[in-house]
């Protein structure tokens, strides 16, 4: 007897049956013969056969009428939108999760979206973007870390008449923004967006112009450009002729007006001087030599097809031309930096005149953090579709028996998927409008609402849209549009349309991996944070106030000095080159020992005698300095550059700093003079009167107003010409880590949203497991399990999920966030504390939400479960 069906039974069936049917319908009916075969024998298994196939044979299924498709694609797709928007309202709660799910993953992603698009757009709409080179200058050539953005005075002119290579060079100098003063109509306000720039800055550079041009509003001295918000703010837009005066120095003719800039340039230029008015002024240097500042900037255009590297061999030369061969060799070297490469080069983000630098591997994590939240949101939509495979088994097979083909219902299940996408995107554009005034204050960012509405950002919304539908939608609607009719009729839905728990699983598995990572990197990041600002510094910066003072005012700073200490709410005052910690006003030097042949890094700081008492800075040998001291003070790290352990050892030793020889008469405590971010560097104290720009005021904080007012009324008295203004030392400190705090509430908010989109998988989930076991859960209820015992079932398996999850996640959080701190040259240790808290509050979550949806399934009454049995 064969072990093939008869052929006339598949004859028979193939005679009655829809022809869109027939291939489904004979495959099923094989593969269930075959089984029959093997564990009943031939004669059961055609028996088998033949009463399935009857099944199968009902005046419904059969010969179905044909339509004209061609004229009813358009009602047929209205149809599968209708059809699809009734289901989401038959079923309310599936629904509104996977909404809420794809409206927070989208509008995560669409923020991301926004903030890389702001950050990659940087100077992009230059036309002549590719050409345009910075000179970076380093004081060693050989040393990466001496080279600073900054330029000799007299660079430009060089560059300019010796190298056919460059089309034209620009330089543009940005004023100290906390110092540079304005006086307009007897008003003085401080801008800190004023810059000296030659023409060709703005012939190299595409910012456009209102009134006049830069050859005729920027070539002679005294004439000055303003922008359009500060011509309308101040002169009711009509500001030519007007006239300013800068710095209580320089007296200005406005000749030109510029559109304001693009939120996304580092040139955020408001007023522009004519580089002819610094020239003629007496600290323009015009020869070419080795001093050289961080704001004075040289850019060059560089002619087409021509390659930097070439040039920028020709440097040496250069210099050894002008400046000599050990001056080549040891001081002076440049480089070209391309203007494409400036915003995303955190070693120079000092020198960008935007102050913000964002290094390309972080916004890389950015997108890659937007990438996760979709797709875990993704997999929200996956685990509840499934979740609902046999609610809607019985449709599927209605839909079937009255003519719907397969590739119909997979359209249908994809409408559906797309009608939720489609409603969740709206959502999360109205979402996103919302919340972007509070991230714009939040993270200080500029992203304004108009970005929303913007042809590529709405393109990447339509391209989400489709891809998230079908990335969504593919698995479920393959599911569900395979399931049989005659399976269904028969009640008996085989696990191969019902299973996939394993996958399910693994899903859920891999939104807790991702939500674990940002739990732990967003613990990481907030902890070092923490150490920034709880971290000894080595010097007391609390209740301590600076003011910026005019510097070459010697004979007044001294008498504002001593004024204000006479006064009890100010304990202590000092004068000084910039405060202990500074990230401006530094002044680097080299420095040799008896015979050192190679020069060291040095920097060097200008103080008064009362400095180290108001910081309370630790003098460890000798003496501090006094008013008409010449010799200096040295940190712990220069003992250590020169080879001396013993601070007594030092004292009377001496060292060669440019050429002079000076003596060392005390030694303190080492201190932080940079950011946490970089090392300490050998440091001597020198009192330099001429040098000093700031004063240091310590206050009675309970007289704080007091002491602010008391301030105030002797600037006035000292330096009416000059803008007042102070800030706490320690809010200026705490400003140096905006970047880590900004990343920190970042990851805080997407790890949020991870973690609420997670738990709505896992709600998904354990929706599905309770749904096919809820006659188990009948019977044993009703043989006596109690609620927790059910719960208990339910909740172990889920919260092994998460332990994985965790186990999955350690490793790789521990690596990524190992690669974050390095480059921080004072940070923490990653602790066992801080993988502890990312797995309890996994297990919290995951507890909480399982927990929820079955203690609802245990108190459920089970003859409603067991009455159909």
């Amino acid at each position: 007897m064969s072990n093939q069906p008869p052929k006339w039974l598949d004859q028979l069936l193939e005679r009655f049956c829809a022809p869109e049917l027939l291939e489904e319908v004979l495959g099923d009916l094989h593969e269930r013969y075959y089984l029959r075969v093997q564990k009943e024998g031939v004669n059961k298994a055609r028996k088998g056969y033949w009463r399935e196939m009857l099944a199968y044979m009902r005046p419904s299924i059969f010969k179905r009428p044909t339509f004209d498709n061609s004229a009813n694609n358009m009602t047929m797709l209205n149809n599968y939108f209708t059809i699809a928007l009734r289901n989401l309202s038959k079923h309310k709660s599936f629904a509104v999760i996977n909404v809420a799910g794809l409206t927070l993953g989208i509008t995560g992603a669409l923020i991301i979206f926004l903030l890389v698009r702001f950050e990659l757009s940087f100077d992009t709409f230059h036309s002549k973007t590719d050409r345009i080179y910075r000179v970076i200058t380093g004081s060693i050539p050989d040393e990466a870390e001496s080279y600073g953005t900054g330029t000799p005075h007299g660079l430009a002119k060089i560059l300019e008449e010796d190298f056919a290579e460059i089309e034209n060079v620009a330089t543009i100098y940005h004023l100290n923004p906390k110092k540079t003063q304005i006086e307009i109509d007897e008003d003085i306000v401080n801008n800190p967006h004023t810059y000296f720039s030659t023409p060709s800055f703005f012939e190299i550079f595409d910012f456009e112009w209102t009134i006049g041009s830069p050859q005729k509003s920027l070539s002679q001295p005294g004439q000055a450009a303003i922008n359009e918000s500060l011509a309308k703010q101040y002169f009711d837009g009509d500001a030519i002729g007007k006239r300013i005066r800068l710095n209580n120095e320089f007296d200005l003719v406005i000749s030109g007006v510029i559109q304001d800039v693009p939120k996304n340039t580092d040139f955020p230029i408001q007023i522009a001087v004519s580089h002819a008015t610094f020239a003629a002024s007496p600290k323009f240097e015009e020869a070419y030599s080795a001093s050289h500042g961080s704001g004075y900037q040289t850019y060059l255009l560089l002619n087409e097809n021509t390659k930097p590297a070439p040039l920028e061999a020709k440097f040496p030369a250069m210099v050894t031309n002008y400046l000599g061969e050990e001056v080549a060799e040891k001081y002076l070297a440049h480089k070209l930096q391309p203007l494409n490469d400036i915003h995303f080069d955190e070693a120079f983000g000092g020198g960008n005149f935007s102050n913000r630098a964002v290094s390309k591997e972080s916004l890389w994590s950015l997108t890659f953090i937007g990438v996760f939240i979709l797709i875990i949101a993704c997999i929200n939509f996956v685990n509840l579709a499934t979740a609902q495979a046999n609610k809607r088994a019985k449709e599927v097979s209605v839909r079937k028996a009255l003519g719907s083909t397969r590739k119909q219902l997979f359209l249908q299940f994809i409408g559906e998927t797309f009608a939720l996408t489609f409603i969740a995107t709206m959502m999360s554009v109205s979402l996103t409008l919302l919340l972007l005034p509070q991230l714009q204050a939040w993270i200080d960012i500029p992203l304004d609402q108009a970005m929303v509405l913007q042809p590529l950002v709405l393109a990447w919304l339509v391209g989400q849209c489709v891809v998230i539908s079908l990335l969504a939608g593919l698995y479920p609607a393959l599911i569900l549009s395979k399931i049989q009719t005659a399976m269904v009729y028969k009640n008996v839905l085989t696990s191969s349309y019902t299973s996939g728990l394993l996958l399910r699983k693994g899903l859920v598995t891999f939104q807790f991996v991702i939500a674990q990572l940002l739990i732990f990197g967003t613990i990481v990041v907030v902890s070092q944070n923490k150490y920034f600002n709880t971290q000894a510094l080595g010097y007391d910066k609390e209740a301590v106030i600076i003011v910026d003072v005019p510097q070459d005012e010697t004979n007044r700073l001294k008498s504002f000095r001593n004024n204000l200490a006479k006064h009890t709410p100010v304990k202590e005052v000092s004068l000084s080159m910039n405060a202990p910690s500074a990230t401006s006003n530094k002044w680097f030097n080299w420095f040799w020992h008896k015979s050192d042949t190679e020069g060291k890094l040095l920097e060097v700081k200008p103080i008064d005698e009362y400095y180290l008492d108001l910081y309370d800075i630790t003098l460890l040998a000798g003496e501090a300095l006094t008013e008409s001291d010449n010799g200096v003070v040295v940190n712990e790290t220069l003992l250590k550059a020169i080879g001396i352990t013993d601070p007594e050892q030092a004292l009377q030793e001496t060292i060669t700093i440019g050429g002079q020889e000076v003596t060392i008469k005390g030694v303190v405590q080492d201190f932080h003079t940079l950011s946490l971010h970089q090392e300490i560097y050998p440091l001597i104290l020198v009192n330099m009167e001429d040098r000093f720009q700031l004063a240091s005021l310590k206050i009675d904080l309970a007289q704080a107003s007091e002491a602010i007012s008391i301030v105030e009324e002797q600037w006035q008295k000292m330096f009416p010409d000059y803008y007042f203004t102070y800030r706490f030392l320690d809010d200026d400190i705490a400003t140096w880590y905006e970047e880590e705090r900004k990343t920190s509430r970042l990851l805080s908010l997407f790890a949020s949203i991870a973690i609420f989109i997670g738990c709505l998988g896992l709600y998904g989930l354990i929706s599905f497991v309770t749904a096919q076991r809820v006659k188990e859960i009948g019977i044993r209820k009703v043989l006596g399990a109690t609620v927790q015992h059910i719960v208990y079932l339910f909740t172990k398996d889920f919260i092994f999920l998460v332990v994985i999850a965790f186990v999955v996640a350690a490793p790789i959080g521990y690596y990524f966030m190992q690669q974050w701190l390095a480059d921080f040259t004072y940070k923490i240790d990653l602790s066992w504390w801080m993988f502890a808290v990312a797995a309890l509050a996994g297990l919290l979550i995951a507890g909480i939400t399982v927990s929820f949806q079955s203690i609802r399934a245990a108190l459920a009454n089970p003859v409603d479960s067991l009455r159909n049995e």
